[in-house]
């Protein structure tokens, strides 16, 4: 539920006029109000629940049907949708797409970047069939009947410092021997942000948060030119530059959890099956090799 026809429409692709129409359309054939007022948006109705629970298990009986036939032909085929968040497409996602690609010809893939609280309800909605999203710390996806998760790998904050710093030879390093320095972070008083200023705080100081970044690229470039340090998960970050080292954090070090979140009843479909399975063996495969 989306609290406004609006948000709805933007979801759908379509324009507020008509997602209104077709409400207004369904509320006639039922012969029932779905809608009613709540603040600023809409929630709804009694009648609304009935129905989105029907089309719940009408989509389930859907699913399982496609598995079964797809089953049936012994290979893969069919279309399977994925949501991502960003920085997880260029080491895992695409890959794996690729490796699907090439091992059924007849699968036709197709990939749209979403940020994770987008890619949930895009998958809740019925519009992709899997997608990758994340949550910090031991947090799980919200729990939803019919659909299911699976926690696929870790991905630890680590401090980016320039390879010209005092401590950038360290194997480690400990916040508090980088209370004095400057540093970058997001705009957007994202996580790593957060965190650092908690940290620091409880510690009795205030970060010198002199740059405010919102792309890692831009972050990157700072911290390369020798200007501050930053504070990124390690698939974000990616292959390093030599003017950059990245240092893990002793103690309790902060981390982003990625998951798969997908329909139950979809589950069995070979070609989500195996999505699934290739990118734990990318993820797996990939943080053995770097101690990750």
């Amino acid at each position: 539920m989306h609290g406004s026809v609006l948000d709805a429409a933007l979801e759908l692709g379509l324009t507020s006029s008509a997602v209104s129409q077709q409400i207004s359309k369904l509320e006639r054939e039922v012969d029932a109000r779905l809608l009613e007022r709540a603040g600023r948006g809409v929630v709804l109705t009694d009648a609304a629940r009935i129905l989105v629970e029907a089309a719940d298990e009408i989509s389930a009986v859907n699913d399982r049907a496609v598995a079964r036939l797809e089953d049936l032909r012994h290979d893969l085929s069919g279309t399977l949708r994925v949501a991502s968040f960003p920085s997880v497409i260029g080491p895992f996602v695409a890959p794996a797409l690729a490796e699907l690609r090439d091992e059924a010809p007849g699968l036709e893939v197709r990939l749209h970047e979403m940020f994770p609280d987008r890619a949930h309800d895009a998958v809740l909605g019925g519009h992709v069939d899997v997608a990758v999203i994340h949550l910090w710390g031991d947090a799980m996806p919200t729990a939803t009947r019919g659909f299911t998760s699976t926690a696929v790998g870790d991905d630890p904050i680590e401090v980016l410092v320039p390879a010209a710093h005092p401590l950038a030879g360290r194997p480690e390093v400990s916040l508090d021997e980088l209370v004095d320095d400057v540093w970058v972070t997001d705009d957007l008083e994202g996580f790593c942000r957060n965190w650092l200023i908690r940290r620091m705080s409880a510690a009795g100081r205030r970060p010198r948060i002199h740059h405010l970044v919102d792309e890692i690229a831009g972050q990157l470039a700072l911290v390369s030119a020798g200007l501050c340090n930053a504070l990124l998960p390690r698939i974000a970050y990616g292959e390093l530059p030599p003017t950059i080292r990245a240092l893990p954090l002793t103690g309790v070090t902060p981390f982003r959890r990625l998951h798969l979140v997908y329909r139950e009843s979809s589950a069995a479909r070979p070609g989500v099956r195996r999505f699934i399975e290739q990118l734990h063996s990318r993820v797996s495969t990939s943080w053995t090799q770097t101690g990750r």
